[in-house]
């Protein structure tokens, strides 16, 4: 019996709907005449491209976006609008020599679409910076924009079918009067809509932002009325507006993380879903490959950790450490400065053997969550504020966490003080191991991510956990603060993405004088 639940209706004609459009664009993609990017400063500019990601440490699906940022970043600050104007093709060439798409697959149309929508947003722009500041600019306008653009380039309906399908299941799962004790705040809605991007589609604030202006239908030919907007945003963007339910929807929403793959990995999923047992094998295969490439994107995450500690070590660490070592001791403490180069990289992969993948007991609890989800065979669960409580000893447990906080650290800290660390090179050693810690305890949460049934604990985890949660702890602060002012990134966008993006355009352009100068003969 195929009986499927309103909600699985829904879902199944919203995907129909996304299926169409994306048949839709790939038809006029097909026919429609292209832009042809000369190749000049490809291999320099896909090369810093990868520089520049590890420096960042993004989510991946982010990466086109960031790209696309830092282009309208570097635009707005000329004020040039003739070249604003007509910028399509000038981020088409960038984003063509980085890697980010095909030559000759952009149509001549999407470059037109690209260039008016950034002389649109930068009428508001412009507004920004005279009754804001240039942050607001960057956060509300620049930003959004590049979202904007990002999905001129790229189909995202199914994604957007996608989360109006995992919102509406959890407004309707969770206790609300469980959860917030009979006092739900009148944000309720939009909280669980910003919970359900955060923790299942892992989108920035940017990608939230574009997505709630869609909904309130702003745009920004009223500048006034958009600006506002999005000072309101600012406030339902802060975390722990949403805290109680991204707690629920990051440790319940397992199922639908599988189920989001399908989306993204199935062309024929509506039709699939129509056959309860044909979609139920499906989304247990699915459940295995989702198993395979979780091992494969830790093992490139802590290829991709081990990496960004180098780079920000060289750039930051040594020179603190070097000078230091030379004004207070006379030369450099090799012992001192080895272990602080290589041990967050060797502890970052030790940590690497104690991930351990779900076993069957989680596939079939995955799979009877999603039966239940979609068809009528079996109750849907209802979710409520007990999945995030501590239970009665939160108190207590705070203490003895406090103490551990204590002991961890003052035990690590009285061992290198004995074999020759200073403050600084304490100070060093723990920023880079609280970073190290905290990049595995990611990666970790990558594997609980698609788990819905509790792991068993083991001896190894035990004692991983009680030595660096700590560290993770610091780490995350460190991260949070560092992303805000990423010195690196500052760095790399200023010392080299600027000289470069500068002389491949004069390149660019030299290239069309000379073409136009044959044609001429």
């Amino acid at each position: 019996m195929n009986s499927i639940t309103p909600i699985g209706q829904q879902f199944i004609d919203m995907l129909q709907s996304a299926e169409a459009h994306s048949k839709k664009r790939k038809e006029y993609i097909k026919s429609a005449e292209k832009v042809h990017i000369v190749g000049a400063g490809r291999t320099l500019t896909a090369a810093y491209e990868q520089l520049r990601n590890a420096a960042e440490y993004t989510e991946e699906h982010l990466l086109l976006q960031r790209a696309i940022r830092r282009f309208y970043r570097r635009l707005f600050l000329t004020r040039d609008e003739d070249r604003i104007a007509k910028c399509g093709e000038e981020l088409a060439v960038e984003l063509t020599l980085a890697g980010y798409i095909q030559n000759d697959s952009l149509p001549v149309g999407t470059v037109a679409q690209i260039s008016n929508e950034a002389a649109r947003y930068f009428t508001t722009y412009k507004y920004a910076l005279d009754h804001g500041s240039s942050t607001t600019a960057e956060e509300w306008v620049t930003a959004t924009l590049a979202v904007q653009t990002e999905e001129i380039l790229t189909d995202h309906t199914r994604r957007a079918a996608f989360a109006q399908f995992a919102y509406r299941y959890f407004v309707e799962s969770i206790d609300v009067n469980s959860l917030f004790k009979n006092t739900i705040p009148d944000n309720y809605d939009t909280s669980v809509f910003i919970a359900v991007h955060r923790m299942l589609l892992k989108s920035d604030n940017a990608t939230i932002r574009h997505a709630l202006l869609g909904r309130y239908q702003a745009t920004p030919e009223n500048s006034e009325q958009f600006l506002t907007l999005n000072k309101q945003l600012d406030a339902l963007l802060i975390p722990d507006n949403s805290e109680k339910v991204g707690r629920i929807i990051n440790r319940r929403g397992a199922p639908l993380r599988v189920l989001w793959r399908m989306v993204d990995d199935t062309p024929d999923l509506a039709e699939l879903m129509t056959h309860r047992e044909k979609f139920l094998a499906a989304y247990e295969a699915q459940i295995n490959t989702e198993y395979q490439q979780m091992n494969e994107k830790i093992n490139r995450g802590i290829v991709k950790s081990v990496i960004f500690l180098i780079i920000t070590k060289f750039l930051i660490g040594l020179s603190i450490e070097v000078p230091y070592d030379y004004v207070v001791h006379g030369a450099i403490l090799w012992t001192v400065l080895l272990i602080n180069l290589f041990f967050p990289p060797v502890y970052m992969i030790l940590l690497r053997l104690t991930l351990v993948l779900p076993g069957q007991v989680n596939t079939v609890a995955l799979s009877d969550r999603m039966d239940a989800i979609l068809y009528a065979e079996r109750p849907v669960i209802t979710l409520t504020a007990t999945d995030t409580s501590t239970g009665p000893y939160s108190k207590v447990f705070n203490v003895l966490y406090a103490f551990l906080f204590l002991l961890v650290f003052g035990g690590v800290g009285f061992g290198l003080w004995m074999i020759g660390f200073s403050f600084i090179h304490l100070a060093i050693f723990f920023i880079f191991l609280s970073t190290a810690s905290f990049l595995g305890f990611r990666l970790s949460r990558l594997i609980r991510e698609i788990e819905t049934v509790d792991a068993e604990q083991n001896g190894i985890s035990i004692i991983r956990d009680f030595l660096y949660l700590p560290f993770v702890v610091v780490g995350r602060w460190i991260s949070e603060n560092y992303a805000k002012v990423n010195i690196v990134t500052l760095i790399l966008d200023m010392a080299i993405e600027l000289p470069l993006k500068t002389v491949i355009r004069l390149v660019q352009q030299w290239g069309k004088f000379i073409s136009s100068k044959k044609d001429d003969l």
